[in-house]
């Protein structure tokens, strides 16, 4: 957990809006860290009751889709940082493989730590190699990984993007 809280300091800290699934665990840690570093956090929640929010989610998003809520929070994110995680976080990372940048941070166990052995070349989900799978070892590499695959607010391309076309 406390990889997740370093986490979304970090993105607080270099004024990135925090994205999550709004519950408890790695979500709520990366979401205190954000908040406490005077952040805004918004949380997309697979129920209907905005108080099942953790409480350091500023904006509560209600859906009803349950587990399909996955797509909204990869969709609603520039870049994607897997921490930890079970098979909601497996399928997060499987949604954001199409066309987000993704980095994992190895070393919080779960998914996080296994993505790598079962990786295509290390580093894709498909034999075609549609996207790149990029692994930090702290949550400052990941944070600043992230932060420079991600669009940027003036081009909305990010600086790999730009730096290939």
């Amino acid at each position: 957990m406390r990889a997740g809280e370093e986490v979304g300091k970090l993105l607080a800290e270099r004024g990135a809006v925090v994205v999550t699934g709004g519950l408890s665990g790695v979500m709520e840690a990366v979401s205190r860290g954000a908040k406490n570093a005077g952040g805004l956090v918004i949380g997309i929640l697979p129920g209907l009751d905005k108080r099942d929010a953790n409480a350091y989610v500023d904006v509560a998003i209600t859906t009803g889709m349950g587990w399909m809520r996955n797509t909204l929070v990869v969709r609603a994110a520039d870049a994607v940082i897997m921490i930890s995680g079970g098979i909601g976080t497996l399928n997060e990372l499987t949604v954001a493989y199409e066309d987000k940048p993704t980095v994992v941070l190895e070393g919080t166990g779960g998914w996080s730590d296994r993505i790598r052995d079962i990786a295509y070349e290390g580093k894709h989900l498909d034999e075609a190699g549609i996207n790149e799978i990029r692994f930090a070892k702290t949550p400052a590499e990941a944070v600043d990984i992230a932060l420079s695959l991600a669009p940027s607010a003036e081009t909305g391309k990010s600086a790999e993007r730009e730096f290939r076309t």
